[in-house]
């Protein structure tokens, strides 16, 4: 089973005004070293990814990554063409995930420490973390998903609102160790002219938080990458 905590030198509060006024705030070190070596261990190992395709013209592409490694190299040539041949249509976003709390939502199994982790994020210790980040008390449930960026994978700028969803803040817990900038995957964020307002290198064990909505993106992973970029990322949700 696997057993988290958040690192208890941490001091939410303190983070608060910071927050309050820039809407936006990295955090290193969320957790202890043993649980941020074990949280690594469980994303970076075998998984059941899904590669997640959204064209701008709002079609959802998901394929199983297993499949698409099944297919020849004129079928892949194929799919890759597919999503990309046409004039009015371009690529959103591209990326492997493992959608932990859709599965569980669908009633499809999760291993049990995908499970466990799920079960962290939505604990008192984690939710009282925001709470007090935020000081905000609408803090009720979170979503969780795995995420792996591998070269030429990103995501297109977006909000992250969703009508009825009821999303407060989004999270990006990082996962992998010495990431350079100049690999991309850095969460960008752009300001009202569309230039890059501030980025956040995903540091390994940091935590970054913004509130929804807020204009950002994921830059392009190049080819000098030489690990995948990966974390666990959801959002903050109030009740209905």
């Amino acid at each position: 089973m696997l057993s988290l905590r958040l690192n208890r030198g941490l001091q939410p509060d303190s983070y608060r005004p910071v927050f309050k006024s820039h809407r936006r705030l990295h955090i290193p070190g969320i957790l202890d070293a043993a649980s941020a070596a074990a949280l690594h261990a469980l994303v970076a190992g075998p998984n059941e990814w899904t590669r997640s395709v959204h064209l701008a013209a709002g079609q959802d592409v998901d394929i199983l990554v297993s499949e698409l490694e099944a297919l020849t190299p004129e079928q892949r040539a194929e799919f890759e063409r597919s999503l990309v041949d046409s004039s009015s249509e371009s690529l959103k976003y591209v990326f492997d995930t493992v959608r932990i709390s859709s599965e569980l939502d669908g009633g499809r199994p999760v291993s049990a420490p995908m499970r466990s982790l799920h079960d962290f994020v939505n604990g008192p210790a984690f939710l009282d973390f925001f709470r007090r980040l935020t000081g905000d008390d609408r803090v009720a449930f979170a979503d969780v998903m795995a995420t792996r960026y591998l070269p030429g994978h990103f995501a297109g700028a977006h909000g992250d609102h969703i009508p009825g969803q009821h999303r407060l803040y989004a999270y990006v817990l990082n996962l992998t160790p010495d990431w350079r900038a100049d690999w991309g995957g850095v969460l960008m964020f752009q300001d009202e002219d569309g230039h890059i307002a501030e980025g956040y290198t995903p540091k390994f064990n940091a935590l970054n938080v913004f509130a929804v909505p807020q204009t950002h993106a994921v830059s392009m992973v190049t080819r000098l990458a030489r690990a995948p970029r990966l974390s666990v990322t959801g959002w903050i949700h109030a009740r209905d």
